[in-house]
């Protein structure tokens, strides 16, 4: 039964890692804002079979999310039920307690010149945007803490900072204006997929850190964890993208660079936990 709780939270996180990558595409296909504006139906159906691409494109997304959100919700129930850690059920209940957000501001980014015409606007993105990723952090914290109490261990902070490094020239690479003169729908989906890696190593290295009790490592990486953050956000057109922008979107990420380096010699200052021994 304890495996199979990660195995849950495992996939779960694995989904909600392709749901942000669709509701990507949907956007910059230019499918976010068909279906007649009209939420949770589109043109009048329920199900995408027989629409437009466009419109089965965003319909399909309304779908899977629905999907994943159920998923969501079995991986809270588990986490409340199966674990006496309290990190761990909080984290099941928060990731339960985002997704009805997310739904509703799901809802309203594809209402623009209907119920709600500021719906599709930059600002609503963002926090659409900022949402997913609450949830999918809290995903990743779970699944980890998760794999460690049912006997999995405790993964190395310095893996997690390697990776994140090794991440980062792709994530710069795809960016914006960088190596591509066009940020067409590939690149886009190359870059924020970059992100999305970069992001998970950067609260797998926090998850770690924490229970290892390498503080310095773990504030590394979680200014790490917040800086990517706001590099996701300034993809969402909430700043109109500049020669600025651009380079402040590279320091932010040579501090990420930075931020990794750090984590990477980190040692421990406090005992870590006596699972965390056992397992690692």
């Amino acid at each position: 039964m304890a495996r199979r709780s990660y195995h849950l939270a495992a996939l779960t996180t694995g989904l909600t890692f392709v749901l942000i990558l669709l509701g990507e595409y949907t956007a910059v296909s230019g499918s976010g804002a068909t279906c007649g504006l009209q939420w949770p139906q589109c043109n009048g159906q329920l199900l995408p079979i027989g629409l437009q691409i466009h419109d089965f494109i965003e319909q399909f997304h309304r779908g899977v999310a629905m999907v994943v959100g159920f998923f969501i919700l079995g991986t809270g129930a588990v986490a409340w039920r199966n674990f006496e850690a309290r990190d761990v059920r909080l984290g099941g209940v928060l990731a339960v307690v985002l997704l009805p957000l997310q739904v509703l501001l799901g809802g309203t980014t594809v209402t623009f010149s209907g119920l709600l015409p500021w719906g599709y606007m930059p600002l609503t993105q963002a926090v659409h945007h900022l949402a997913a990723l609450a949830i999918f952090g809290t995903l990743v914290y779970t699944t980890l803490r998760i794999r460690e109490l049912t006997g999995g261990g405790l993964g190395r902070v310095r893996t997690a900072a390697l990776a994140g490094l090794a991440l980062l020239p792709l994530q710069l690479a795809f960016s914006r204006n960088t190596l591509f003169a066009v940020y067409g729908t590939r690149v886009q989906l190359l870059h924020h997929s970059a992100e999305l890696l970069v992001f998970t190593a950067t609260v797998a290295g926090f998850v770690w850190a924490r229970r290892r009790g390498a503080d310095r490592a773990a504030l590394a990486t979680g200014l790490a964890t917040a800086i990517v953050t706001v590099q996701v956000l300034l993809g969402t057109g909430i700043v109109q993208f500049s020669a600025t922008v651009q380079l402040t979107y590279y320091a932010l990420t040579a501090g990420v660079g930075a931020l990794f380096v750090v984590a990477t010699y980190g040692k421990p200052t406090t005992a870590p936990s006596r699972a965390g021994v056992e397992n690692s």
